[in-house]
């Protein structure tokens, strides 16, 4: 992928380079045998870990696929290397910038102490953190592609049952929400007519296919659809919150229908999510938390157990995110009773849970609930059918029925639900300020739309020869 040969803000070596790779084989060891974990610790220095210097050099002959994946344990290895992206420190933190970034640019937390410039919506294409995230984004799908594409070229007679279509149908949800994360940051995801779409990777990383223009946020939107359609299809049924399924294929379409605005699609489907029974709502809201991997309502998060939880493999134990004091926030939050499980004056807890060694949460069924009221809500449906879902949420935090009564109110009484609800979990409320036309009423720093999304990283300009200057977003071509 062409943002590995020159995407970071500090020079590596050879050396720092293979040291950085070798830890992160360490991560994810247990999942191969000895023979397969060499073999596989070499295929992710190519690519998965910085390029820098890699690329100037021609590959070993030696590595080839037919070496690297020979049977169904290699396809299971490979797809769990992508999984570790979730998890792993040397992942620039998927797990952990997700929750800072999002939170920080609409206030409900704040992220100053790395910088200001989060917290006053004034990026840089150079800004040190935002390359992270968006290498953290292609780093996933491109192990995902990788897994795609080498499992795909084994023979059936590899596999038991349905464990090939499986894996890939796994690769492709994480691929789907990979590039619908880098397109809600980095893209005009609220455009459909918009040419500002991001670069869509659906090869392994080479040196042929790493330099690749923008697409049009209509075509990102179709590539994401059809892998989970792919997914749903394919996946494995629901078994446990930290590992793709059918369910979480579902929850995570419901969720893109609704970023495109098709918003009766989006209801209907997180109705069917609801009603399949394979999650449930835990019986209040500070369980959903305190249950962690055992949360009945759970449809994805990331794994996180005792030995997962030391200061070299997860970064939230020096978590640099902090609630906020003030602003709409905490105003909105104040006698909730969901705030004591949020946070305790500048301290984030539902996010940072030190008894369930502090997991991050993707998708969880309550967001279904109000995924179908925002759904209703905006397709025209009758105002009672439209605040149901939503009541449901408000009765389990112990707040009762909305008393909203008209559509527009029962809007305004969505939003502030899912802000009160799913605040810091994956940008819940930063997204919602878009999609309600908020951002600009809710923090004054906000003044154009184009800081509803950040700045391409000038190092992947610069790295990509098939994007100029003239591809950066719009109020950030100056450096």
């Amino acid at each position: 992928m062409n943002f590995l040969k020159k995407n970071n803000n500090i020079s590596h070596s050879n050396s720092e380079s293979l040291e950085r790779c070798r830890k992160h084989h360490q991560l994810y060891i247990g999942f191969m045998n000895k023979k397969l974990s060499i073999v596989l610790g070499l295929f992710f220095l190519i690519t998965s870990c910085e390029l820098t210097d890699v690329l100037d050099n021609d590959p070993p002959n030696n590595l080839v696929s037919e070496n690297v994946v020979l049977n169904q344990d290699d396809a299971r290895a490979l797809l769990n290397g992508a999984y570790s992206r979730l998890t792993s420190e040397t992942s620039n933190a998927y797990y952990e910038l997700i929750e800072e970034i999002p939170s920080t640019l609409i206030g409900s937390m704040d992220f100053g102490f790395l910088g200001r410039s989060f917290e006053e919506n004034d990026l840089r294409p150079g800004n040190a953190t935002n390359n992270f995230f968006w290498r953290a984004f292609y780093e996933l799908i491109n192990l995902s592609n990788n897994t795609i594409t080498l499992t795909g070229e084994l023979p059936d007679s590899e596999f038991t049952g349905n464990t090939k279509a499986e894996i890939i149908g796994e690769a492709h949800f994480l691929r789907a929400m990979a590039t619908f994360d880098v397109l809600r940051y980095y893209g005009q995801f609220y455009d459909l007519n918009s040419n500002l779409g991001i670069i869509l990777r659906t090869e392994p990383a080479n040196f042929v296919t790493r330099n690749k223009a923008r697409n049009t946020v209509a075509e990102c939107y179709t590539q994401i659809m059809l892998d989970l359609d792919f997914a749903i299809a394919n996946a494995p049924d629901f078994s446990v919150p930290y590992r793709a399924s059918k369910t979480a294929a579902k929850a995570l379409k419901a969720k893109v229908l609704l970023f495109q605005g098709m918003y009766a699609g989006a209801a209907t489907l997180a109705q069917e999510v609801i009603n399949e029974g394979a999650r449930s709502l835990a019986v209040d809201y500070a369980t959903v938390f305190d249950d962690g991997l055992d949360s009945s309502e759970m449809i994805l998060m990331n794994f996180r157990d005792e030995n997962s939880d030391d200061d070299q493999s997860n970064r939230k134990r020096r978590y640099r995110g902090r609630a906020s004091t003030t602003g709409w926030f905490p105003m909105l939050m104040a006698g909730d009773p969901r705030e004591a499980s949020t946070y305790d004056g500048e301290t984030v807890l539902k996010t940072n849970h030190e008894a369930t060694f502090r997991p991050t949460y993707y998708i969880r069924l309550a967001e279904m609930y109000l995924i179908q009221a925002e759904g209703l809500a905006f397709s025209g449906a009758d105002l009672a059918i439209s605040k149901a879902p939503l009541d449901i949420i408000r009765n389990r935090a112990g707040i009762g029925d909305s008393s909203a009564a008209t559509i527009d109110e029962l809007k305004d009484a969505i939003f502030n639900e899912i802000a009160r609800e799913l605040a810091y979990e994956n940008g819940s409320e930063w997204f919602a300020a878009i999609r309600f036309d908020k951002a600009m009423t809710l923090k004054t720093e906000i003044t154009s739309v184009n800081q509803y999304i950040l700045p391409i990283p000038q190092n992947e300009i610069n790295a990509n020869a098939a994007l100029t200057l003239a591809d950066q977003n719009p109020g950030y071509e100056e450096n």
